[in-house]
């Protein structure tokens, strides 16, 4: 797999999923309370899909944001995301 992902569940039962490049940068990054739609998005990753290259759409329009947010939501440990190992 040409990227690196991570994904996350916030409180509202939403999904996070932000993928990564080589460097770590944020590239792109969707959130969605469809589950199945963050899921096959991240199948998709998984065949070889490109978010970039094949112009994926429905991301968020600041990834590197969206990223350092849940991020820092996560790491207050209050409740408020979880990491997933999916």
């Amino acid at each position: 797999m040409k990227y690196t992902y991570s994904i996350y569940e916030d409180n509202a039962g939403r999904l996070h999923l932000a993928v990564m490049d080589e460097n770590g940068s944020c590239i792109y990054y969707l959130c969605d309370a469809d589950r199945a739609l963050v899921v096959e998005t991240l199948d998709a990753l998984k065949a070889g899909g490109d978010p970039i290259a094949d112009g994926w759409e429905g991301g968020e329009p600041d990834p590197v944001t969206c990223y350092e947010e849940i991020n820092n939501i996560v790491d207050a440990r209050n409740g408020g995301a979880t990491m997933l190992d999916l």
